[in-house]
């Protein structure tokens, strides 16, 4: 037997045609990897895509409430402009804030601080005699009131007996304009009158 290096030199041809098929079959899967790579590539990327596009885009939706007709406005601590009369009554010896969100009746001797209306035997007294003559009606009154009080030409001081139907303008102790309408009354000397009101507010003055 031969040693390797007594064999027969190797054609050059033949070893070129072996070394130009052992480049030809790398460079083959080489292209193979390199398509397996690409395509799957390409599909997580669609994948990816399809995903993104399935996902709806986040929104915030705000909800508010909206007051339904005929709904009161939010309390404010005070009373509000008003497009109805509102009625209070006073047995004698009690008056009220209008100003206030929900007038009441309190026992008082008459107008001061925030009481506006107070009633007597003697009869109704308006606070700081801020009291105008007036009788147009309820309809003018959102009008006519506004202008009688800037005139600052008040009634005399002083308790005003009152009768069904009589009315007057005012102005509040918080400056609003008011219109006053008598509805019923009872004058006693024994304490046991009353006087029942309508009444609306208006702008401040």
């Amino acid at each position: 037997m031969r040693r390797r290096s007594e064999r027969e030199p190797v054609d050059p041809a033949v070893q070129a045609a072996r070394i130009n098929r052992r480049g030809t079959l790398i460079t083959a899967m080489a292209t193979v990897i390199a398509a397996l790579i690409g395509g799957l590539f390409a599909a997580y990327k669609v994948g990816s895509d399809q995903g993104a596009a399935a996902v709806p885009p986040r929104t915030v939706t705000v909800t508010t409430t909206v007051p339904g007709p005929g709904a009161p406005p939010a309390s404010t601590g005070a009373a509000q402009a008003s497009d109805v009369s509102t009625q209070v009554r006073l047995d004698s010896g009690t008056g009220v804030d209008i100003d206030a969100a929900d007038p009441r009746a309190v026992e008082t001797s008459g107008p001061n601080g925030d009481v506006d209306l107070s009633f007597a035997d003697s009869g109704l007294m308006v606070g700081r005699s801020a009291m105008y003559y007036y009788n147009g009606g309820e309809n003018a009154a959102s009008a006519a009131c506004p202008k009688a009080v800037a005139n600052d030409k008040p009634a005399p001081g002083g308790p005003v007996v009152l009768f069904a139907g009589s009315q007057f303008c005012m102005r509040t102790s918080e400056g609003k304009v008011g219109w006053v309408s008598c509805n019923d009354v009872k004058v006693a000397g024994d304490h046991t009158g009353y006087i029942v009101l309508n009444y609306r507010l208006f702008a401040t003055t």
